[in-house]
């Protein structure tokens, strides 16, 4: 009962508090304080990437989500996303700012290599259905689908384009993106593998990579620019393209190697109709250092070795023709009866046999890779120059050096410098070792005192008119003929250079081994080796083996500069024959600051050849016209990063370019400013000049007695070209657009 009346009394309760809400509808109150923040919410799902317009992006990302191709090869339909280095889709790409291709993979036949076989061909040059091409987006159907997506259908039909190769949807094909950079939009190029019929990639085509290109050529572009790309390069440049109004290939293996080895006649008619002669073209280094560009260590590369596993007539024959005269187009001259050994090939079925990494011909020798050995820098692996202690370096007294030849080869057992036949054969120098002492080395090499301002120079093989003491523990000694200048100061270097006499097939060689250098107190406490701003290896990059004068010189820049220092001039070589093909021009500068940077611009447009007198019987003339495979104001090609900003005033000498009436005192040579010396190298107007001059810079200084220049003469170029100014050199040169490629 008493559970019931409780119910009720609750019941009541509700019910007159309805009646009072519902019946008072008086003012509200004051609002209450407010209350502490509450704990912060879970994140929210991110919003979806605002797209940007194209042409505010700095770089263009191209994925492709997939490529279809309707049975039996109709019109393929192209899904891609173009976005910038924030993932933001890019906006408003015109059509005609992009191009397209599309080749198929082919196994070699008859023993040849695999090739990218085009479906879009072109005439060219009057000549139907020659050469590979690439498809404009506004020739087919292009859709902007308006959030960085695109989607692209070809013109038409693959089997419809002329001359295509035979549609087979289980093989790979590579599609190749181009867009050409407008309106202050990037260019890039973007390739997509796939198998039609939905199967993996398994069948590649990677022979080189891009950045060994660019070690040489630091951005590889081509036509005109937007071409930087060698795996989309080869989705034209393959058999199936030939330059119609020469007949010469422009297939990849054979175009590249054409160039390279400068082959006679190789001439292709380019876009505008403008005639590309290679003839003569020099590479860098020896034409048989195939691992230059066939790294197979790369993994970028899988198929890099196929250069000595699938030799053929193509590639092989732009090198190896017996006439002198190379066939032209796809025609190569080791056909037609002008193999090495009279032999006929209509293919290359049976260039494995002899050539194969297998092969047992000739004891294997006639394999690609065992012909390509170089002898001479397999000989040089065998020598090491060990500078090994200098006494007697300081001011005034006479140096006493200690050195040994070595063979890394052979546990570093020493040559006999005396006796070794490495070392004794003389007739016309085939055998040279040369123990040279420079100073000082800071702010750089004077060599004050010598003719020239050449080193101290001392030759240890006795057989060969030189003047060393066998100290009997595969040692030598050899003493300066000339003391150290009472007044010198600071650090010297002792150096070793020159070659050993090898045979090599019934002859003796000279063989370039690295030069050695090590560093000796004049008057410093602890030794200061001589400023370095390039790195030798930036020099191999396209060099491979830096070796200069006759193989004396070899991958060593802290041994050159001792030699090539700001005092220095071609005036001890330059007479006839010389002085006849050059002229009568007193003489010219070899300091390496500004010798290297003219060598490597001389024949660019408007930019003088570097004309020198050097070694020879008794000169020779070099002249230095040709084009540098690099992009000249790309500084970090050889320098190391910041090694090319302005010196301030006394950090370094001043380039001689007259030695003067008297060749052993500095004080009547005229001397370039420092500065100016390495920027007037490139930049040659005489706006460029007269700025130089009126920021300090001085065209004809002379110098005080110690090679230093007059302080009047101070250049202010760090003031707006130094690290962080208004015209920063990294800055104004891009070197920053070179390192991000």
């Amino acid at each position: 009962m008493a559970s019931h009346r409780n119910c009720l009394s609750r019941i009541a309760f509700v019910a007159f508090l309805g009646l009072l809400f519902a019946g008072c509808e008086g003012d509200d109150g004051p609002a209450g304080p407010e209350g502490p923040t509450g704990p912060e919410g879970p994140p929210g799902p991110p919003g979806p990437s605002a797209g940007v317009p194209i042409d505010s992006a700095e770089t263009i990302n191209i994925q492709v989500s997939s490529v279809t191709i309707p049975s039996g090869g109709g019109a393929p339909v192209v899904e891609l996303s173009l976005t910038n280095d924030l993932n933001q889709g890019l906006l408003g790409l015109p059509a005609s700012q992009m191009s397209f291709v599309l080749s198929q993979l082919s196994p070699g036949s008859a023993g040849g290599s695999s090739e990218w076989q085009s479906y879009v061909t072109r005439e060219d040059g009057g000549v139907p259905d020659v050469q590979a091409t690439t498809e404009n987006g506004s020739a087919g159907t292009f859709v902007d689908n308006g959030d960085g997506t695109y989607q692209y259908t070809f013109a038409q039909a693959l089997t419809a384009y002329p001359a295509p190769p035979a549609y087979d949807e289980t093989k790979s094909h590579r599609l190749g993106i181009e867009i050409r950079g407008a309106n202050a939009e990037p260019t890039n190029n973007g390739v997509f593998d796939f198998v039609p019929s939905g199967d993996n990639v398994s069948f590649t085509r990677a022979i080189v990579d891009n950045a060994t290109c660019n070690a040489c050529h630091d951005v590889f572009s081509f036509h005109g620019g937007p071409r930087i790309d060698i795996p989309y390069c080869v989705t034209c440049h393959n058999p199936s393209s030939t330059d119609g109004n020469t007949g010469n290939t422009v297939d990849m293996k054979a175009m590249i190697h054409n160039i390279h080895v400068g082959r006679e006649g190789y001439v292709i008619i380019g876009f505008g109709d403008r005639a590309h002669d290679y003839s003569g073209t020099e590479f860098s280094q020896d034409i048989r250092n195939c691992g230059t560009c066939h790294q197979e260590e790369n993994e970028n590369t899988p198929d890099s070795g196929n250069w000595e596993e699938v030799p053929n007539r193509a590639a092989c024959g732009t090198c190896h023709y017996d006439d002198g005269v190379p066939d032209s187009g796809n025609d190569y001259a080791i056909e037609d009866g002008e193999h090495p050994a009279g032999l006929s090939f209509t293919n290359d079925t049976q260039c494995v046999t002899c050539h194969g990494v297998d092969s047992t011909v000739s004891d294997g020798s006639l394999r690609v890779a065992n012909a390509h050995a170089i002898p001479e820098a397999i000989a040089g692996l065998a020598f090491q120059y060990n500078v090994i202690d200098a006494t007697g370096t300081g001011p005034g007294e006479t140096p006493v050096i200690t050195i040994s030849v070595t063979d890394p080869t052979n546990g570093d057992a020493p040559y006999n410098l005396h006796t070794d036949p490495e070392w004794t054969v003389c007739d016309f120098g085939t055998s040279r070792l040369a123990v040279d002492i420079a100073w000082s080395t800071e702010p750089d090499y004077t060599n004050a005192g010598q003719g020239n301002a050449q080193p101290i120079g001392m030759n240890p093989l006795q057989g060969c008119g030189g003047t060393s003491t066998d100290n009997g523990d595969g040692t030598f000694t050899v003493t300066s003929p000339t003391p150290i200048p009472a007044n010198a100061v600071g650090t010297l270097a002792v150096t070793i250079d020159g070659h050993p006499a090898v045979d090599i097939d019934g002859s003796f060689e000279r063989i370039a081994v690295t030069n050695a250098v090590a560093y000796y107190p004049i008057t410093d406490t602890e030794v200061v080796p001589r400023r370095n701003a390039v790195a030798i290896e930036r020099c191999q990059d396209c060099h491979n083996h830096l070796a200069m004068h006759g193989n004396n010189s070899t991958d060593n820049i802290e041994v050159c500069v001792t030699c090539h220092n700001p005092n220095a001039t071609d005036i001890n070589r330059r007479v006839p024959p010389c002085t006849d093909d050059l002229g009568s021009t007193d003489d010219v500068t070899i300091d390496m600051k500004r010798m290297i940077h003219q060598l490597h611009a001389g024949g660019v447009e408007g930019i003088p050849a570097y004309e020198v007198c050097g070694f020879g019987f008794p000169s020779t003339s070099h002249v230095y016209e040709f084009t540098y495979p690099g992009k000249l104001n790309n500084c970090e090609g050889c320098h190391l990063p910041g090694g090319y900003y302005p010196a301030e005033a006394g950090e370094i000498h001043g380039t001689t370019t007259s030695i003067g009436a008297d060749i052993a005192s500095p004080t009547d040579d005229v001397v370039i400013s420092p500065n100016s010396a390495v920027c007037s190298s490139c930049h040659v107007s005489d706006l460029a000049r007269t700025h130089m001059e009126q920021n300090g810079g001085n065209f004809a200084a002379t110098k005080l007695p110690d090679s230093s220049l007059n302080p009047a003469d101070v250049e202010t170029c760090a003031l707006c070209h130094g690290p962080g100014r208004s015209a920063d050199v990294k800055e104004v040169h891009g070197i920053d657009d070179f390192q991000n490629n």
